[in-house]
């Protein structure tokens, strides 16, 4: 095997290496722009240890067995657990806790969905615009700031359930438009 041989087995196994071990990284965080991202890995191994103690936490806290059973099952940190335990001391019942934080990677979706119920947003409009697991406040301000634009409740929970920094950096441009900051008073006038 001559040396240029030998040298690209060599990186080939490297990458592969590298490669196979930044797959079953569970999640990391980056920072771009001044903001913050989370990359996680979808649909990777879950560690049972991990939702044991997701579940253990669920349990001390207001949860059943059964309960905490269902909202850790699969998960890959406390996460659930402290996302329920949250949205259960805010205004939500104990079935709408464990609903909006099954699956959560955060506790953003409780902190989304308390945010939205002290804003315009009514519980269930709440739990539909911030149940999935990588909610996070940020599409309750979107919601609130859409709402106080152009669009109704129901609009505002469409466009922010998804890509609400999108939404929000849109919002902000239309408002600096005096024009489009009369229209958005003379619509809501309408309503």
């Amino acid at each position: 095997m001559t040396f240029r041989n030998s040298f690209m087995l060599a990186t080939l196994l490297i990458t592969t290496n590298v490669m196979s071990q930044s797959v079953l990284a569970d999640s990391f965080t980056i920072d771009k722009d001044g903001k913050t991202y989370m990359c996680d890995q979808i649909g990777g191994p879950s560690n049972p240890a991990t939702a044991e103690s997701c579940a253990n936490k669920a349990y001390h806290g207001p949860f059943s067995k059964d309960q905490s059973m269902i909202l850790c099952q699969g998960a890959k940190s406390d996460a659930p657990a402290d996302c329920a335990i949250n949205a259960y001391h805010g205004p939500f019942s104990i079935d709408q806790s464990l609903n909006l934080c099954k699956g959560a990677r955060t506790v953003g979706p409780s902190d989304c969905a308390i945010k939205a119920y002290h804003g315009p947003f009514s519980v269930e409009q709440s739990l539909r615009l911030c149940t999935g697991p990588f909610a996070t406040s940020a599409n309750a301000d979107c919601a609130i700031n859409a709402y106080h634009g152009p669009y109704s409740l129901e609009e505002s929970i469409t466009l922010c359930k998804e890509n609400p920094r999108l939404i929000l950096r849109s919002l902000k441009i239309m408002q600096s438009s005096p024009e489009l900051r009369q229209f958005f008073k003379s619509s809501k006038a309408a309503e």
